[in-house]
């Protein structure tokens, strides 16, 4: 029985990572593929998420972190843990991830004073180009096919289910016009030494983090729900920079090494559920992960295995 998945973000990969564990013969058809997919400009990290629907994101989340912690014990995957605190400005309230064991709520004496909450987080860090290739490349080894080419039609494709991770893009592919971009805005400064995150989650537009990988820091952000210029905006970079330097005066003087954008596929909920299309042919979809495609990657795609198999 073959698959064929549409999409080579980290969704798409990942999905086919799972499907072949599970013995379903893959291939993947993409308009991208890696290094060009948004997914290589993504900050990249497991943390707290407000994406919905939030009972099945929390599973999806803490099935993410299980399997990231195995894989980081291969130190070419591109997965190390990381902690990170994150401030809030006005108290969120309880929270689902407030439950697990990986997320604390900060005590009132260890947040600074323009804070009213905040919380430990023990993560993990993905640097994508050397993630994604490392999947990339245990997929080919596999026996998976990537070709680029851009589907404008599930149902031009023959496969005995398709699997659909198109992303942003199955706003035009399936019709789903709840489909909407969120830009997004990185920047990639040396590392000067730092091995924790911070950020500031008190503004939804307006983020503020710091997130060390191997040889760069990654400085964000932006969540701009609407906006798809894809060129820098330098007024952002200039604010970036400075957010950082008050979250981690480290980053001060480091040398800017990058500006990244990307335009993330917002949705209100994430998708992930089996369909048929108009000709009887079984599919799946697994997209409209918001900014949250690493941290649900394989709560995700395991469920997609379970979709898939009952299916047939």
């Amino acid at each position: 029985m073959h698959v064929t998945v549409v999409g080579a973000g980290v969704s798409g990969l990942t999905t086919a990572a799972a499907l072949v564990e599970a013995g379903w013969s893959v291939d993947i058809v993409a308009r991208e593929r890696h290094p060009d997919t948004v997914s290589v400009v993504a900050a990249a990290i497991w943390t707290t998420t407000t994406a919905e629907p939030q009972v099945r994101v929390r599973q999806w989340a803490l099935t993410t972190r299980e399997r990231f912690a195995t894989i980081a014990a291969d130190s070419s995957s591109g997965i190390a843990p990381l902690m990170q605190r994150e401030f809030e400005r006005v108290d969120p309230g309880p929270l689902w991830w407030e439950s697990t064991p990986f997320v604390r709520r900060l005590g009132d004496h260890e947040l600074p004073p323009e804070y009213a909450a905040g919380f430990e987080i023990d993560g993990f860090i993905v640097e994508p180009p050397i993630y994604l290739d490392w999947l990339t490349s245990r997929l080919v080894d596999q026996g998976v096919t990537i070709t680029t080419n851009a589907v404008t039609s599930l149902e031009d494709l023959e496969a005995d289910v398709i699997v659909n991770c198109a992303g942003l893009a199955a706003r035009d592919l399936v019709g789903d016009d709840t489909m909407f971009p969120i830009r997004g805005q990185v920047v990639a400064v040396a590392n000067p030494g730092i091995n924790e995150g911070v950020s500031d989650e008190s503004d939804a537009d307006r983020v503020a983090y710091v997130y060390p990988r191997s040889r760069e820091v990654i400085l964000g952000g932006a969540r701009q729900v609407g906006n798809q210029v894809t060129s820098p905006d330098d007024d952002l970079t200039a604010r970036i920079l400075s957010d950082g330097a008050r979250l981690d005066p480290r980053v001060s003087d480091a040398e800017v090494l990058d500006v990244r954008v990307g335009l993330r596929p917002g949705r209100p909920e994430v998708r992930v559920e089996a369909g048929v299309l108009g000709d009887g042919q079984p599919v799946v979809h697994n997209y409209g992960h918001s900014g949250a495609g690493f941290l649900l990657s394989w709560g995700c795609a395991l469920d997609v295995v379970d979709l898939v198999t009952a299916a047939i």
